[in-house]
């Protein structure tokens, strides 16, 4: 199957730069946010925008990784570490790609146990396919696609991409 860029390097940094500044519009009066990243990309992601807000303003950003098996989330096992900085923050979900919904719905589950203050979800791919009710607050592109297309976010040796296959 081809593959079509959607978006290359320079493309993706300035849409991080944009959900770095939105963040921080919208969270202007906390001291501090957790960024809770997917495994393994949401993590790469959340990172990425962890740098990115740090830089544009002095507050202190703790980025964590949440794992779950992408395959079958709602049954999976559900492991976050530093799950304890949850508890009573403003915490940003982050993910590569927004498909159906069901991971996030599965990671929030999780992230609600903890009881923190308020949760908004970061993508750097909407692909508007939802089976279940999550949205992303924060998005770099929003595609219409089709069941089959398959939309990858990878990282080669420092340079991003979004491609669509």
């Amino acid at each position: 199957m081809q593959e079509t860029l959607i978006l290359n390097h320079q493309e993706i940094s300035l849409k991080l730069d944009r959900i770095a500044w939105q963040i921080l519009e919208q969270h202007y009066n906390e001291e501090s946010l957790v960024l809770v990243g997917l495994a393994e990309n949401g993590t790469d992601v959340a990172k990425k925008l962890e740098t990115r807000i740090s830089k544009f303003r002095d507050i202190k950003v703790i980025t964590i990784t949440l794992s779950l098996d992408k395959r079958t989330p709602l049954t999976s096992q559900v492991e976050v570490l530093n799950s304890e900085a949850l508890s009573n923050s403003a915490v940003i979900l982050v993910d590569d790609v927004l498909n159906s919904g069901i991971t996030m719905a599965a990671a929030l589950k999780e992230i609600l146990n903890h009881n923190p203050k308020s949760v908004r979800t970061a993508v750097l791919a909407n692909r508007d396919h939802h089976k279940f009710p999550i949205q992303a607050n924060y998005v770099g592109i929003s595609l219409a696609t089709t069941l089959q297309e398959h939309i990858s976010y990878s990282e080669k040796e420092g340079e991003m991409t979004i491609c669509l296959r």
